[in-house]
């Protein structure tokens, strides 16, 4: 399954638990402002925490290491990936209809901002009892956007005016609009899941909700402001606006002769909060157990049957980031395209890491098989090679700093530094290599410089040789074959 899918089933699991526990539980209390947070805040988690890796916090040994060698051996599967013509991705089906969804939200939503534009160029500047508003020229009922408020006042009695506008004002100084945009593009991207819809019903409601408690805690008069609710009718052109006269007025009314929720009830959200919290950190192992892809499925006789070689090719055209895998026993190696290697251990916290971030990881190969011969051994299974010699003289204030590095091993195209522990960490000679490297290890200790031969250019000349008189000359180079056969025997003159 696709990363983006997997994402979006833990995201839209995390908001239909929201949804429930605000409607089984918050819902029937008086404690609209924190109702307000508990939804707005709600939705963020829900929505930001599968982005996040949350394993590390309950394990030590969880590390993604980047190693250029390892001293024990290892086998991989070939980088064979099948051409895209061997098969279709079905996962890719699901995939275009989200973002054709997203597209025509997104259509929506820029519709209805040209059309609050087109309002906001129409309206003018108008005030009543010291509440700024945008006089409206068409029959549109009251909302407000931003910090604005958008009224027409021939549309209503005055009696209703200052109730309106202070109904408005509200929305304006709390900042509802926030709110509102938070839950609709919520919907932009989450479109095909209804409890998405309902709660940005139920956040709407809630708002309107806390507004209609404080507009009357501002000394308005309860009948009259439930009688200018009634007077008013339509709703907002735009939906990412607040309203007058907005959601069900029998549910408003109802809330508002409702008696206050006593502190009792806070304990509602020592339940609620826990709840849910535990609930969206138990998402995180979804991604473990995600759904065999249709791919990765065979069937002959009734009988599902999965090739190793068809599932590692599966695996790498599910993650185009990756070249290759290599086991062994230990450790599982994941070598990626850009050069690096990750390292995850093969304990079950090691593998679900592992699998937490490319999905289902196939199932090694068998280790390559014995020489057929103790004189003729295997090239696959000789020795690593030896870590490359330390050349670079270790400060003593870079040992106090990074007690766990042996040494340091300079080329012309990389670094290596070496741990106690027997891995090997590689670095590429470039900027971005260095501040990796200095990020983890701090400041890079220079290299030795070469070692210089100083020629004395002015001791005297060597004298040449001197040939002494009447010394024999030398014998010449006789190359004496051993295989030949001996000369014969001279025969002596009579």
């Amino acid at each position: 399954m696709p990363a983006l899918l997997l994402y979006l089933l833990q995201v839209n699991i995390g908001i239909t638990l929201l949804y429930l526990t605000y409607q089984l539980v918050l819902r029937p209390t008086t404690f609209y402002q924190f109702n307000r947070w508990f939804l707005a805040l709600g939705l963020v988690v829900a929505s930001l925490l599968p982005l996040f890796d949350l394993t590390e916090l309950f394990s030590k040994n969880e590390k993604v290491y980047q190693t250029i060698t390892t001293f024990s051996g290892t086998w991989t599967f070939p980088a064979t990936i099948a051409s895209e013509e061997s098969a279709f991705n079905y996962w890719q089906i699901p995939v275009y209809l989200f973002w054709l969804g997203v597209g025509v939200m997104a259509i929506r939503l820029l519709v209805q901002m040209v059309s609050l534009y087109k309002l906001h160029r129409q309206s003018q500047k108008a005030a009543f009892q010291g509440i700024p508003f945008r006089e409206l020229p068409v029959a549109f009922p009251p909302f407000s956007f931003a910090n604005t408020i958008y009224f027409n006042p021939s549309q209503h009695p005055e009696q209703d005016w200052l109730p309106i506008l202070k109904h408005e004002h509200t929305h304006v100084t709390q900042w509802h609009t926030l709110d509102i945009l938070l839950v609709e593009v919520t919907c932009l991207f989450h479109w095909f899941n209804p409890a998405v819809w309902l709660l940005r019903v139920a956040l709407k409601q809630n708002l309107e909700f806390l507004t209609d408690q404080q507009t009357l805690q501002a000394g308005i008069d309860k009948k009259q402001y439930q009688f200018s609710l009634l007077q008013t009718a339509g709703a907002s052109p735009v939906t990412f606006a607040s309203s007058f006269n907005y959601h069900s007025l029998k549910h408003r009314i109802m809330m508002m002769n409702k008696a206050p929720s006593t502190r009792v009830q806070q304990a509602r959200f020592l339940v609620a909060i826990p709840a849910l919290a535990l609930s969206l950190f138990s998402l995180q192992g979804l991604a473990q157990t995600s759904p065999v892809s249709i791919l990765e499925q065979t069937s002959q006789e009734g009988k599902n049957i999965i090739s190793p070689q068809d599932d590692y090719d599966v695996f790498l055209r599910r993650n185009p980031t990756i070249a290759k895998l290599g086991w062994n026993e230990e450790n599982l190696y994941v070598h990626l395209k850009s050069g690096k290697t990750e390292v995850y251990p093969r304990t079950p916290k090691g593998m679900a890491a592992a699998e937490k971030k490319y999905g289902t990881v196939p199932s090694p190969p068998p280790p390559p098989p014995a020489p057929a011969a103790p004189n003729a051994p295997d090239a696959s299974l000789a020795p690593p090679p030896p870590p490359p010699p330390m050349n670079v003289e270790l400060p003593a204030d870079f040992k106090k700093r990074n007690p766990n590095v042996r040494g340091i091993s300079a080329e012309e195209d990389a670094f290596h530094v070496i741990l106690n522990n027997g891995e090997v960490e590689s670095f590429e000679a470039t900027a971005e290599g260095r501040a990796a490297f200095e990020k983890k290890f701090g400041t890079l200790p220079p290299p030795p410089p070469p070692v210089r031969v100083e020629v004395n250019e002015m001791a005297p000349p060597a004298p040449p040789k001197v040939k002494k008189k009447n010394q024999p000359p030398s014998p010449p180079n006789v190359i004496v074959d051993e295989m030949a056969p001996p000369p014969p025997p001279r025969k002596k003159k009579n």
